[in-house]
């Protein structure tokens, strides 16, 4: 199993029994929300507008997300890694979800010893205040993945005062299949 496949599987199951129940499940409409995993279109989805989840909104928009789960330790978070190039391999050359998105919100999520800490952020606003301000951030990568991915660092503290922005923290229920590989400092 690839690397990639590994963090992909742990994404999933962190989504799907920590933030599809404590974050979906409770802001959606109805708690309606579907995960773009599997089906003609969802790799188009993915791949061409960066969106992985869509939620009903308030008023019956279909609202897409981009999503972004970050594995604990790090209990510092500082920066988010904002994606400008996909694949940086000669030849093969992409841009990255920063460019290409489409998603009306980009969704960080921080992993804790107990808990997720998620940012829910203005994407469309975010692209536009990060293609004014891009030079200004260090670098990262390309990094040593298959694709060797590179992009941007940018502080949150400068994300939270440009760009429209909602924090929660979202707890994981100790019933869940999963609760103790998950959240093992907890569970002990």
């Amino acid at each position: 199993m690839s690397d990639f496949q590994r963090d992909n599987d742990w994404q999933r199951l962190v989504r799907d029994e920590v933030l599809a129940p404590g974050f979906y499940g409770s802001y959606a409409t109805d708690g309606r929300y579907v995960f773009i995993d599997k089906g003609r279109l969802a790799s188009t989805l993915q791949k061409r507008f960066a969106v992985d989840t869509i939620v009903q909104g308030r008023d019956g928009a279909a609202l897409c997300i981009e999503e972004k789960i970050v594995r604990w330790p790090g209990y510092e978070y500082r920066a988010y890694a904002l994606e400008t190039e996909s694949c940086t391999k000669p030849g093969f050359e992409s841009d990255g979800w920063m460019r290409y998105g489409q998603a009306d919100y980009l969704l960080y999520a921080f992993m804790r010893p107990d808990r997720l800490d998620v940012h829910l952020i203005d994407f469309p606003k975010l692209q536009a205040w990060f293609g004014l301000n891009e030079d200004r951030f260090e670098r990262f990568g390309p990094l040593p993945t298959f694709n060797r991915s590179a992009g941007r660092k940018v502080p949150i503290s400068e994300v939270k005062a440009a760009v429209p922005f909602w924090t929660r923290a979202v707890y994981p229920d100790p019933t869940s299949p999963h609760f103790d590989e998950l959240f093992p400092r907890v569970a002990a």
